[in-house]
Order: structure tokens, then C-alpha cells, then sequence
């Protein structure tokens, strides 16, 4: 289903295995990797939606033209009244999504959808968010036809034949803009950056230009109270986005807090936002019994070639884009970085699970 994007980030890994961004939607090359960054990543609703990935299309089995026996009958246009309304998405991290559905001017085959992404001060998304994220236009879905076809409407669900509203999807050209107490802007060496002021510390992102207009099929149903937007697929369809009329919060996820620790004080060039670092790192596990706090080793390039990266350009995570400015050629510093700021709920590969902390051991060599 084409809809805008929302971001992810990377780290520099050694391992060669493949990182599925949040809920499986694109998958990054090896090292080195490119940009996966949550306004520019993939075009799904809600993050990269419920795993709309070419793996899950292959368990799909073919779609049906007419209901099987005790199957609910499809719905038509006049009944796309039942999709308005505000849904939420779930809460990943600190970041939370709300599509507002309305009739369409112009007639009763058409919808408008309106989405919002809020930033949260804490893991969880509990209380009022501290920015918004907004888009300078609606997205219309206008009805083509209802039908019964095989779809999987959840990550890990199997295929059911449900009834579905299909749609063509139709984003105008666009922009996006941040607000809130919380929402800063920069420029430097002519990259400007959009920064969210966390209490430990501000997550920043190059801002993105104007979006061009397309559009693409999609479909709609509701199951189980849940407002569910899909893809067609080989042999059916696949959701990439689930909502809900309650706005759900999470428990927070307990870590380490945020540290930079200098263990060697470097006496050359700064590093700072928009200049080109180039680095030597080792990552670890966080291991809360461990001395150091180091557990299980994932990745060093130590002994490779180092790693560069534009600081404030959004390609690492934030622990790291928060962690090295003020660093000199010659430096070492240790990060300690909880999950929020690393893989959060979706780790990365087979060597970073879910909601783990990470320490890094990080040699600034060079600033351009």
C-alpha cells in the first residue's frame, strides 16, 4: 500500500547478516550499509505496517471471486462510512501514529485519510505527545470494488478468505512538517536537520523535501474492532497497517540510562554535526553483571577498515548521532546506549534481539 514513510536507523555492522527494518518491511544491504531512516525508509501507514515483505506474499494462497460457504459478505461503497473515524497504531517506543478516515468530498465511493505521528517523552507513548509530525495533504482512497480474497492480516497470522473493500490509494504531492515544544530545526554546511529534544538528549534526522504524487491498489476491512490497510500480493493480500479506535501504550522497557563516558581525550579537529567522521568501534550486548557492562560481542572494525559516517545525517542510530559529537581526533569514548536509542523493539539481525542495550567501545580517527 503506498503511503508516506517513517524512519528507522542503523548502526555500522560487521556481521553480514541482513537488518529487517521495524515489523520486516525493507531489508538493508550488508556493510556498509546504506540510509534506512523512519522519514525516508519504506511506504507503509503505520512504520512499515505488519510485515508487508515478499517472504509472507508466498504463503498467500489464491484469492477467491465469490465468498466460500459461511463467509461474511463483501461490503460496497455505500458502506465505506464504517471506516471513519480516528484509529491509532501501536505504540513502537516512543512513537505512535493516528489515521483520521472521512468521507471524501465528491461523492460516497471515496475517503480521505488524514495521519499524524506523535513523539513521546518515554518509552511507552503514555501521556501528551511532545511533537508532531504532520503532512501538508490528505490521502484519498477511492472504492473500486469488493470482493473475498485470501489475506493476512496479521504478522505470523495465517491467510484467511475475508471479505475486503479494494481502493486505489492516491498521495498528492507533499510535505512534511514538525511541530511542538519539543521540535527544533538546524543547519549545518547546508544539511538542515529536524531534532526531537528527548529528556536525555535530542534525536535528530535530515529533513526530508517535497514527496511526489502517486498512487497504488490497496484494500480495506475491519477485524476484530481493528482497522486493517493491505497490499495486494501474489495470490492475495497482506496487511501493512492495523489500527485501533483505543490508543494503546506500552509498558516501558527498563534499561541502563544513556552515558558517554571519555576514557582518551583527543586533541584534534571536533567532531560535529555535518562534518564526515571516520571511526573505529567494537558494539557489545549490555551485560548489567558484567564490570564494564559488557556482554556478548556483535560487531567491531577493529582490524578492517574503518567506518565513516556524515554526523546529523540520520545513517546511525541515535545513541551514536547523539554520543560523538564533541569528540577530537585521537578521542576514545565508551557509549552506553539503551534500546530507545539503538534497535528498540525490532533488534537487528541475529545478533542484536529485541529491546537491547548496547556498548560501544568508539575511536574518532578523522573529521573532514
Amino acid at each position: 500500500m503506498l503511503m508516506p514513510s517513517f524512519d528507522n536507523r542503523s548502526i555500522p555492522r560487521g556481521d553480514q547478516a541482513q537488518y529487517d527494518t521495524h515489523h520486516a518491511c525493507r531489508k538493508q544491504k550488508p556493510v556498509p550499509l546504506s540510509v534506512v531512516s523512519i522519514l525516508l525508509a519504506c511506504l507503509t501507514v503505520s512504520a512499515c505496517g505488519g510485515g508487508g515483505n515478499g517472504e509472507a506474499a508466498a504463503t498467500v494462497p489464491p484469492a477467491t471471486s465469490a465468498a466460500p460457504p459461511g463467509a461474511p459478505a463483501p461490503v460496497s461503497a455505500s458502506s465505506l462510512a464504517r471506516y471513519a473515524g480516528t484509529w491509532y497504531g501501536a505504540c513502537s517506543g516512543r512513537l505512535q501514529d493516528t489515521a483520521t478516515v472521512s468521507a471524501a468530498s465528491g461523492g460516497a465511493n471515496a475517503l480521505q485519510l488524514n495521519l499524524v505521528r506523535n513523539f513521546h517523552a518515554a518509552e511507552g507513548c503514555a501521556g501528551e505527545p511532545i511533537a508532531s509530525e504532520t503532512l501538508s495533504a490528505d490521502f484519498s482512497l477511492t472504492y473500486t470494488s469488493s470482493t473475498v480474497a485470501a489475506a493476512i492480516l496479521a504478522p505470523g497470522a495465517a491467510a484467511a478468505q475475508v471479505p475486503l473493500d479494494l481502493v486505489t490509494i492516491a498521495n498528492p504531492s507533499y510535505s512534511r512538517e514538525r511541530s511542538g515544544a519539543a521540535a527544533t530545526t538546524t543547519s549545518a554546511n547546508g544539511v538542515l536537520t529536524w531534532c526531537i529534544n528527548y529528556p536525555e538528549g535530542p534525536s535528530c534526522t535530515p529533513a526530508p523535501g517535497p514527496q511526489a504524487a502517486s498512487s497504488a491498489p490497496g484494500a480495506l476491512t475491519i477485524d476484530k474492532d481493528a482497522l486493517v490497510l493491505l497490499s495486494p500480493v501474489s495470490g492475495g493480500y497482506i496487511a501493512d497497517g492495523r489500527y485501533t479506535k483505543e490508543r494503546a501504550t506500552t509498558s516501558p522497557v527498563a534499561g541502563p540510562a544513556f552515558e558517554r563516558i571519555d576514557t582518551v581525550a583527543g586533541n584534534g579537529l571536533l567532531a560535529s554535526s555535518g562534518r564526515t567522521l571516520t571511526v573505529h568501534y567494537t558494539g557489545w550486548l549490555y551485560d548489567a553483571t558484567k564490570s564494564d557492562f559488557k556482554g556478548a560481542l556483535f560487531d567491531s572494525s577493529v582490524g578492517k577498515e574503518p567506518f565513516t559516517l556524515v554526523l546529523g545525517a540520520g545513517k546511525v542510530i541515535a545513541g551514536w548521532e547523539q554520543g560523538l559529537p564533541g569528540m577530537r581526533v585521537g578521542g576514545k569514548r565508551t557509549l552506553i546506549v539503551p534500546a530507545a536509542l539503538a534497535y528498540g523493539h525490532a533488534g537487528s539481525g541475529t545478533r542484536i534481539p529485541p529491546d537491547a542495550p548496547l556498548v560501544f567501545d568508539v575511536e574518532l580517527i578523522n573529521v573532514q
